[in-house]
């Protein structure tokens, strides 16, 4: 085994300190000259046609500077407003509750939010679509305006597959569609010892991030250049879609992603485009900060998912069939990701009969957009309970049932796409080998509580994206690394590392900078657990690069081979003649200084990835039900994941602790709650349920490390699959604790006493 100085070691993430002493800019903290404040006004009904607006009184309020409609908006083509980025505001139509109708532009937030109480608007209420298993039906009403067309680029950031998606032919609320299939269906129905058949639904939820969207936008009316400071997870995608719809040249648009307060795959895209639009019209900056409100009534939250589901297994364990219809709430806008939650349903295990039918449907909800690992929850609630329940009836380990199962190198996903080399069997046997599991079952219970321990497994494909950085020797010896992809997750400091590595110096004398769209080198969205994977590989090239120029020039200095070089503790040295060396600072001074010998060193580096490296974990749940209350209380988790190879171990841990503790909030508490009007209920923290500090126990944590084709040192992406399996996890767990199945989630203590016929 390979042995490395600075990868593979646990370091502090280097901007921490800036984050908790509250150094570091956001979004909000940006103050510009003659900057106007935005407010929104949003719609109060699910679904309504736009009689008339009246703004005059909004008008009148002292500093109130612009009013701006959607009939002050630059118009996109029909076909464009299929898509929620066209719909900066709503026109004739208002298709979910708190969409944004009127833009109100004043010298403070506070007038801004004074004028939005003085705009008055005559609606026509519409039918809302509320159900999407009920939206589906021949004879529903249409949630919108029929889908022309669908973009695809945002969800491409997240998982890349290649799958046709079908239309329906008619107008529908079925806005995409598709199916897979292989074997034969009725045979494997036949060969079956046990035949399991459920309906599982998992709520719509939201990212829970602490910082909501942010933007801040100027427009320079006599270069033409437009700048953005925004909390974003991909700044040149912003640049991109920004220039594609507002026909501005890439070359006239910054963005400048701050610091972002946490993302989740929810802050790609969404408020930049308006605000760029209000401050051209206004003529001067503009901000547009999102309350708790905004964010939870009109971001882009987790779709709300009913899965129809039927497996069989043989008395030996042996899966035999997997039938099943997907049906994702999308929301009034497409955003669901329908396809893949169907490949990782049917990709888990190997189905030797498989037919998965998957919709994405259309209502009058906010429209949906990501989440970690976005709709894979959602299908895993559903197929890892199932798994437990088929080893119960059949009296098999469900550890061992997912053992025998389960997909390696080789097997196929529903797709037909081969997997290439995974560690999902080597996360389950390091399960098999903990302390929570080995107990199980040799706790007592008490006092009318009942403890029980679950398992699950997740798993995530992954993105893929070019990438580049470069790497320079500045004037004092030290390192820089400049990328362009925006940090959520620590992923500079693993930047920092792999440079250290390869140039063989201290981590203390190598920086990382995230530049903007106009002085970085280009990188993807940091989504879909691909910054790593794809920048990281990038930033190794670039540090080989900038290594040879400094090998060259090191080797004509000393009169050697540059074949013989090595860098060692901040000089480049002669292999075995350690005092024939020159030191980082001397060169440093020979190619930076007034008439340096050489030219400064710039390493460069870029890739394409063109192979995916797919990242599983396998989680365990130990759980007290209080079979009077149905209130559940985690005792105890236990988290394996195979990260390939961890470049940051400490930051890897976190990443699973701080993804498992999500995957809790989606098996417990959250949910977001509309009445029959399609009217959010819970639209602050105070309702919205996510997990404390007080509610999640120890985490422990285990990292397998299964290296993978293509990662820098054959590192994986860690974010998305911890995510995945908590509320599978939990409704395992108690079902192993009270002998009952919930079959929604979250799991709150009213379902348990429903599922136990007490209610």
């Amino acid at each position: 085994m390979t042995t490395y100085s600075t990868v593979g070691k646990p370091i502090t993430r280097v901007e921490g300190s800036h984050k908790v002493t509250g150094d570091s800019l956001y979004a909000a903290d940006i103050q510009l000259p003659g900057m106007l404040h935005c407010k929104l006004l949003r719609s109060p009904h699910a679904h309504a046609r736009i009689v008339g607006i009246d703004a005059s009184k909004a008008l009148a309020l002292e500093g109130v500077e612009r009013v701006i409609t959607a009939a002050d908006l630059p118009t996109f083509s029909e076909k464009r407003m299929s898509n929620r980025g066209y719909n900066l505001l709503a026109d004739d139509e208002v298709v979910f509750n708190g969409q944004p109708v009127v833009a109100v532009l004043a010298e403070t937030p506070s007038i801004a939010e004074e004028a939005l109480d003085l705009i008055d608007i005559e609606y026509e209420e519409l039918p809302a679509v509320l159900d999407a298993l009920a939206a589906m039906e021949d004879g529903s009403p249409l949630a919108r305006k029929p889908i022309m067309e669908i973009d695809r680029s945002e969800a491409k950031g997240h998982v890349s597959v290649d799958v046709k998606e079908e239309r329906s032919d008619k107008p529908s609320n079925i806005a995409s569609q598709a199916k897979f299939s292989r074997g034969d269906i009725d045979q494997g129905i036949a060969e079956a010892d046990c035949i399991v058949e459920n309906t599982w639904r998992s709520a719509m939820m939201h990212q829970g991030y602490i910082e909501p969207h942010s933007t801040v936008a100027d427009f320079d009316a006599a270069s033409g250049e437009l700048t953005i400071w925004s909390a974003t997870q991909g700044q040149f995608f912003v640049r991109d879609q920004i220039s594609n719809m507002l026909r501005i040249p890439e070359t006239k648009i910054r963005v400048i992603g701050m610091e972002l307060g946490g993302g989740f795959g929810g802050k790609i895209f969404l408020t930049q485009t308006l605000t760029a639009v209000l401050a051209k019209i206004a003529g001067r900056p503009v901000k547009l900060i999102f309350t708790r409100k905004d964010d939870l009534q009109g971001a882009t939250p987790s779709a709300g998912c009913v899965v129809e589901l039927k497996t069989g297994m043989k008395k030996d364990g042996s899966i035999t069939v997997i039938k099943a219809k997907i049906v994702y709430d999308s929301g009034a806008f497409p955003g669901a990701s329908a396809v893949v939650g169907a490949i990782l349903l049917g990709g888990y295990y190997r189905f030797p009969n498989l037919e998965i039918e998957t919709y994405e449907v259309l209502t009058n909800k906010v429209s949906v957009g990501a989440i970690r690992a976005p709709g894979a929850h959602n299908v895993t609630f559903a197929i890892e309970s199932q798994m437990d329940m088929m080893a119960r009836e059949l009296q098999l380990d469900p550890l061992e049932v997912r053992m025998q199962n389960a997909v390696s190198e080789g097997d196929a996903m529903p797709t037909e796409v081969k997997y290439p080399r995974i560690g999902m069997k080597e996360c389950l046997e390091a399960v098999r080998d903990s302390d929570l599991w080995k107990s199980r079952g040799t706790k007592q219970n008490g006092n009318g509580k009942a403890r029980g321990v679950g398992l699950a497994i997740g798993g995530w494909l992954g993105g893929l994206q070019p990438a580049s950085a470069h790497v320079e020797l500045n004037g004092d010896g030290t390192v820089k690394v400049l990328v362009g992809a925006n940090d959520i997750s620590g992923t500079n400091t693993s930047f920092a590392q792999i440079a250290a590595e390869e140039l063989g110096l201290p981590l203390e004398m190598v920086s990382v900078a995230t530049g903007d769209t106009k002085t970085s080198p280009f990188a993807g969205m940091s989504a879909g657990s691909k910054t790593l994977f794809t920048v990281g590989r990038a930033v190794k090239a670039a540090a080989e690069d900038a290594r040879q120029q400094l090998f060259d020039i090191a080797a004509e200095r000393l009169e050697a081979n540059p074949d013989d070089m090595e860098s060692f503790e901040g000089e480049i040295r002669v292999k075995g003649s350690p005092d024939k060396s020159i030191p980082f600072r001397r060169l440093a001074g020979i190619t930076t200084g007034f008439g340096a010998l050489y030219p400064p060193v710039v390493g460069k580096g870029s890739i394409t990835a063109r192979k995916q490296a797919p990242g599983f974990t396998a989680q365990v749940a130990e759980v007290e039900v209080d079979e009077e209350t149905g209130q559940v209380t985690l005792l105890n988790w236990g988290i394996v994941q195979d990260a390939g190879f961890a470049i940051n171990p400490l930051s890897v841990a976190g990443q699973m602790q701080g993804g498992a503790t999500q995957g809790i909030g989606i098996g417990l508490w959250e949910e977001m709650v509309y009445d029959d009007e399609g009217k959010l209920i819970n639209d602050g923290l105070l309702d919205y349920r996510m997990p404390t500090a007080l509610d999640v126990p120890n985490i422990a944590t285990h990292i397998v490390e299964v290296p993978s084709e293509e990662g820098p040192y054959g590192a994986r992406g860690v974010g998305e699959p911890s995510i995945i399996p908590g509320a599978a996890a939990i409704s395992n767990a108690v079902e192993d604790a009270i002998g009952v199945r919930v079959t929604e989630a979250p799991i709150t203590p009213e379902r348990i006493l429903r599922a136990m016929g007490k209610i």
